[in-house]
């Protein structure tokens, strides 16, 4: 168990970038899924309670993956940031 918390109580250099980079690139299918049953008038984009179709559904759908991708990452974030103070507590309390 020390092993394990020596290991892991050492938080990452430049962890917010790489979970953005992770989640933008893991999202973007999905993206591209949406923006071609979008396209074939399949899904709506809703927008202000509006259905919208074709290119205007694409650029809302291009323009907001940063901001649904940075939502994402900030919340993994903060719980990633909540456990490695956990694990810090624990090895204050029972390894130093």
């Amino acid at each position: 168990m020390r092993k394990i918390i020596e290991n892991y109580s050492v938080l990452p250099k430049d962890l917010f970038k790489r979970i953005f980079v992770t989640f933008l690139f893991g999202y973007l299918p999905l993206a591209i899924l949406h923006i071609t049953l979008n396209v074939a008038g399949i899904i709506p984009v809703n927008f202000n309670n509006k259905q919208v179709y074709g290119l205007e559904g694409i650029l809302i759908i291009i323009l907001f993956i940063p901001f649904v991708v940075l939502l994402i990452t900030f919340f993994v974030w903060l719980y990633f940031i909540f456990g490695n103070l956990i694990i810090r507590i624990l090895k204050r309390v029972f390894y130093e």
